[in-house]
């Protein structure tokens, strides 16, 4: 069950849950509940079967999924690709999609949606190790 909630906020972070990803359903998304300003992040539940119900494509964000369990099938510009625990699929904005479940458990997944093209510092090109 989808139990999204503010855990603590300040002006400079935000701690937020979706509760037990075990028994997690259905989508949440975070942007709203952490006042992220960069960029969506969600997760999403499809169970046994259940497929998103409808294509899709973006004007300007890439997307990032990563697969945290369960079994799927990821349609990208009409090609079907297989995804499991551990699988990532970044998507260009311009590219159609649409996920399905195809095993016997749910796909759990987390989507990280960005503005295409934005990244210009990152890792250690954007840290300041401090002593």
């Amino acid at each position: 069950m989808n139990q999204a909630k503010v855990l603590q906020s300040t002006p400079g972070y935000s701690v937020a849950t979706v509760g037990n990803l075990a028994t997690f359903e259905g989508k949440a998304f975070i942007k709203e509940l952490v006042g992220s300003t960069s960029m969506e992040v969600s997760f999403g539940s499809l169970a046994p079967g259940q497929a998103v119900p409808f294509f899709h494509k973006h004007k300007q964000n890439e997307e990032l999924y990563i697969v945290l369990s369960g079994e799927g099938v990821f349609i990208l510009d009409g090609t079907e690709v297989n995804v499991t625990s551990g699988s990532t699929v970044r998507i260009a904005p311009s590219v159609s999609r649409c996920t399905r479940c195809v095993g016997n458990v749910p796909l759990v997944y987390i989507c990280i949606q960005a503005k295409e093209g934005s990244l210009e510092q990152y890792t250690m090109t954007d840290g300041i190790i401090e002593q």
